[in-house]
């Protein structure tokens, strides 16, 4: 049986309209970009249109970041209307305006007290409670196999294993000997799923070698959507620039769905160097791209880049 592909939450990348690209190129499970807590429970609007989905993009979950047990609970009772198929919550951001709030890895450095504040959010949840971690804050606090074994006796279902530390932010090579641990533990039974630089084939069947249940694809599926199938047939598959502007198209009809003009060309800037990145002498279309205000006028340009490189 093949192991699900997630496409991984992040922050300004995993909006509605590219859920629903990378859901139409193989996703098997999506999630949504991560979310306050505290912008949740002071009716912040830009957050409600973060936790917002359409029933195409199912299965999905919704990921919450905070500190105050207080501020999650109320937060679940929020996201319960929303009727996700998950509620995650995220142990593992690395970045430091995050864990300056003492939120994402922060939360690493007490688990008796984050495992109270989950043992409350299980008991309220009328949504599974599902958990994204690293491997601890560093080298000298990697708690992953007590923090898992904790996860699955508080009613945990899955876990999602970036395989760094904190310390490590997203560099250095994942420490994925701790995952293949965690599955050759006969007393751990939860469902994990790895992360952590899954970007071609080689990477993809070293993770699944760890024995893991799934694999996340974070960074490696910006611009590159066509990913998780192209995992699933087991090989990369090399597309033309005809092949990229109109996966681009549909990206940008995706995104005025949802979004206003101003606001769908904000999140294309962000794609649009990965999705010309082995793209040779592209450096004055790739200025165009990101300078233009029009979306009208971008269409016209991948048009142009579509007969130059042709």
């Amino acid at each position: 049986m093949k192991k699900k592909i997630y496409l991984a939450p992040m922050d300004d990348i995993t909006d509605r309209a590219f859920r629903q690209l990378c859901k139409e190129n193989g996703a098997d499970f999506t999630y949504t970009e991560f979310v306050s807590i505290e912008s949740l429970i002071r009716n912040i609007d830009k957050s409600f249109n973060k936790i917002s989905f359409s029933e195409i993009e199912r299965p999905i979950g919704i990921q919450i970041f905070g500190n105050n047990i207080n501020s999650f609970l109320e937060s679940i009772k929020i996201i319960e209307k929303y009727n996700p198929d998950e509620i995650n919550i995220n142990c593992g951001c690395p970045v430091k305006k995050i864990i300056n709030k003492g939120c994402g890895s922060a939360l690493l450095k007490n688990i008796n007290s984050l495992i109270t504040t989950l043992k409350e959010l299980i008991k309220i949840s009328k949504i599974p409670i599902t958990i994204k971690t690293r491997l601890g804050w560093d080298e000298n606090s990697i708690i992953i196999e007590d923090f898992v074994l904790n996860l699955q006796e508080i009613g945990i279902k899955k876990v999602i294993i970036h395989a760094r530390t904190r310390s490590q932010m997203y560099s250095g090579i994942p420490k994925l000997e701790y995952l293949k641990n965690l599955k050759n533990n006969k007393n751990i039974n939860i469902e994990i799923i790895g992360n952590g630089d899954v970007t071609n084939i080689e990477s993809y069947n070293r993770m699944l070698e760890t024995g893991v249940d799934g694999v996340m694809i974070g960074r490696g599926a910006i611009g590159n959507p066509w990913i998780f199938n192209d995992l699933k047939n087991n090989k990369i598959k090399s597309r033309n620039i005809s092949e990229i502007v109109n996966t681009i198209k549909r990206h940008i009809e995706l995104l005025l769905q949802f979004k206003d003009e101003k606001q769908s060309i904000i999140s294309l800037r962000k794609h649009f160097s990965k999705y010309f990145k082995n793209i040779k002498n592209f450096k004055e279309y790739k200025i165009k791209l990101i300078t233009e205000n029009k979306i009208d006028n971008i269409i016209n340009i991948l048009n142009e880049i579509n007969n130059e490189y042709s």
